[in-house]
């Protein structure tokens, strides 16, 4: 086995060292400074030398550590380390060595505000005459010879992205770039990031080296096309013959990185094309979003990915239509997950997924599985056509605006609840659904809340029987059709939904029980502080009137209405009826015995508490922290309870407020303002 130093300076030279260290390879890896250092991965294989060396030095290292005729020198430094190479070389060929540069490929580049320059002279001499802010990526080895270069003037506006290393920041000190104008980071950085700091400092020209994909100049061309800057690229010195990380490794070991069974698979096939791992040799997996049924909806892209891949996994519905050889009809991450770490040759795997992989699909799960194997595995999302955008065009009507929901796998009553709401307030609600019982559940659920749309059921979309057929609500209820459906929703009388949610007193069945009135339940309300998707108790709920108003303000939230007394309890149930309160559940129980099993909650009204507040609090307290509490007490036995136990707790934001109101009355000819009951409403966080 021959010996093999790599002397990095780039990802590529760390990449190879950990491809090496996973074959169980052992090499020497040279690095110029303790940064360079804490980026390398621990390994048992790899032995790190940290310092600059001249050519001389090299070779007595070399020297050193046993090298001799050819053992392999890898040079990985930076494309623009010309004295590095240089030295490296010359040190190799002294020794008889084998001599292989690792070397990024030089990308071709098109772009109107891009000016090449030889050297940081010319460029010097260029910004001089420039206006506006600038920022260098070119690195810290790079900055004396511009500062020295340019005036005081051009150096206050000018901005370096530098690694962050104490070597970078001493070279930024003694050029006497400000503090303020340093930016220290550690990359890669994303065309996001680029364009943030791009905007952040207001940059003009952004000055960059030709460093190539991996240099990460891709995403800074892309950045600074989108905001309209100036580029200003330092080229390279000479366009340099090299090698990548593969054939290095394949020069070094003696055989390819891929093991022979997948690399001849491969061969014989005549479909793989091109580089079979990803970023750092980990194995690609295409997440792809196979569209509404068709293969031909699917994108060119996504059918090379699946043609190029080693496997090919899909739930047994797309397995039979998508066309493609399918080796394993799974969908669950678990199960292709175990898959891949049984079967480590295969370095590329694609997962069809029905739809658009951002749209209610079971992408997200898996790329959330796949990040706990992140050092293995490089995800890849491919969009594809959703069944709501297919619809859509078939229907050749416009979904902006539209509500977008899913039933799939989801019917259930708080759902349809949610659904209703969401029906009654818009014009266009598409609803992904498993089959024909879900659109009769729709239709029944339609019929129970007085709406009128028109439905549309999308059945079998781009397949061989597909059906688009127009239902009333009572024809949707008495639906019967096989397969997965989509539907349209189209309401034209759609209501505005008030921003404000609140209730006339008038409006709720009260018999004889106790109601909460309007001025005092808009204030309790208000001060639980309710948000989307929260939990809510009402204790001591009587006629629900606290209950539903909450629930009113937005569908996704859930009120359980805790209630002791029967007839209380029948009055809440006819007053959901009476509301469509459907995201209300009523509990008929007393407090805290009724709160077992109930989902913890995020805020939490005590109307009622017969005597137990304290121990109703200790209860809830002690399965969930920081719920906002609001009790309302009128009698003084419940004040001076609810005040004593409220100063007892380390609770936040504790408030007391007492609320009285008077309210007009008609006797006769006269109008009167009539006095309501005094209410103290208490209000904290614990």
């Amino acid at each position: 086995m021959k010996k093999t130093v790599i002397f990095s300076g780039t990802t590529e030279g760390r990449s190879l060292s950990e491809f090496l260290s996973k074959a169980g390879y052992d090499h020497l890896v040279c690095v110029a400074t303790d940064y360079g250092n804490e980026m390398m991965k621990e390994s048992d294989h790899a032995g790190v030398h940290v310092g600059r060396m001249d050519k001389e030095q090299i070779r007595e290292f070399l020297l050193l550590n046993g090298f001799e005729s050819g053992d392999a020198v890898v040079d990985a430094t930076h494309p623009y380390a010309v004295e590095a190479t240089e030295n490296i070389k010359a040190a190799a060929l002294l020794l008889k060595a084998e001599y292989i540069r690792v070397s990024r490929k030089n990308e071709k580049y098109e772009y109107m505000k891009a000016v090449g320059f030889d050297d940081m002279d010319s460029l010097a001499s260029y910004l001089e005459n420039t206006k506006g802010n600038i920022l260098l990526t070119t690195g810290s080895k790079e900055l004396p010879a511009f500062c020295g270069a340019v005036s005081e003037e051009t150096l206050q506006r000018s901005y370096v992205r530098i690694l962050p290393s104490t070597e970078s920041l001493e070279i930024c000190l003694r050029c006497n770039v400000k503090q303020k104008n340093i930016i220290a980071m550690h990359g890669p950085f994303s065309r996001m990031m680029n364009e943030a700091l791009l905007r952040q400092y207001d940059i003009k020209y952004l000055v960059t080296k030709e460093s190539g994909k991996e240099g990460g100049f891709e995403e800074k061309l892309q950045a600074a096309t989108a905001l309209g800057i100036n580029v200003c690229v330092i080229k390279r010195q000479s366009d340099e013959d090299g090698i990548d990380i593969y054939e290095a490794y394949n020069r070094i070991t003696g055989r390819p990185y891929e093991s022979k069974a997948l690399a001849d698979a491969g061969k014989e096939s005549g479909k793989r094309s091109g580089d079979d791992t990803g970023k750092h040799g980990k194995r690609i997996v295409y997440l792809i979003g196979a569209g509404p049924g068709e293969v031909s909806l699917m994108t060119e892209a996504a059918r090379s990915a699946v043609e190029n891949s080693d496997a090919v996994f899909a739930a047994s519905r797309i397995a039979s239509s998508c066309g493609f050889t399918v080796q394993y009809e799974m969908y669950k991450s678990a199960d292709i997950i175990s898959v891949l770490e049984e079967n480590k040759d295969i370095r590329k795997a694609a997962v069809l997924f029905s739809g658009d992989t951002g749209f209610y699909s079971g992408a997200s799960l898996l790329l959330s599985e796949l990040e706990k194997y992140k050092d293995d595995y490089e995800p890849v999302m491919m969009p594809g056509i959703s069944s709501v955008v297919y619809l859509a065009s078939a229907l050749k009507t416009d979904h902006t605006g539209a509500v977008y929901y899913s039933l799939h796998g989801r019917c259930t009553p708080q759902r349809l609840h949610e659904l209703m709401e969401y029906v009654k307030y818009n014009d266009k609600t598409f609803v992904l659904l498993s089959g024909d019982e879900d659109v009769r559940a729709i239709g029944a659920k339609l019929l129970e809340y007085d709406l009128n749309p028109v439905i549309y059921a999308g059945c079998d979309l781009s397949g061989e029987n597909e059906r688009i057929i127009k239902l009333t609500p009572d024809e949707a209820s008495a639906f019967m059709n096989d397969g997965i459906i989509t539907c349209l929703i189209e309401n034209s009388t759609s209501e505005k939904r008030r921003l404000i949610n609140t209730i006339p007193d008038d409006m709720f069945i009260r018999d004889k029980v106790p109601m909460t009135k309007e001025c005092v339940r808009n204030e309790s309300i208000n001060r639980l502080g309710i948000r989307k998707g929260d939990i809510v108790y009402d204790i001591g709920s009587g006629t629900g009137s606290i209950a539903i108003q909450a629930a009113g303000l937005d569908p996704s939230v859930k009120v359980y209405a805790v209630e002791k007394k029967e007839s209380a309890y029948s009055l809440i149930k006819k007053n959901i009826e009476h509301f469509h309160a459907g995201n209300v559940i009523p509990i008929l129980s007393e407090a805290p015995k009724g709160l077992d099993g109930l989902e913890a909650p995020d805020c939490v009204f005590i109307g009622g508490s017969s005597g137990r507040l304290a121990g109703i609090i200790e209860y809830i307290s002690s399965r969930k922290k920081n719920i906002r509490y609001v009790i309302n007490a009128i009698s003084l036995e419940t004040v001076t309870a609810a005040f004593e136990l409220m100063k007892s707790l380390d609770a936040e934001e504790k408030d007391v407020i007492r609320l009285s109101c008077e309210r007009m009355e008609t006797a006769g000819d006269y109008h009167l303002m009539r006095s309501e009951d005094g209410v103290y409403i208490f209000s904290f966080v614990y």
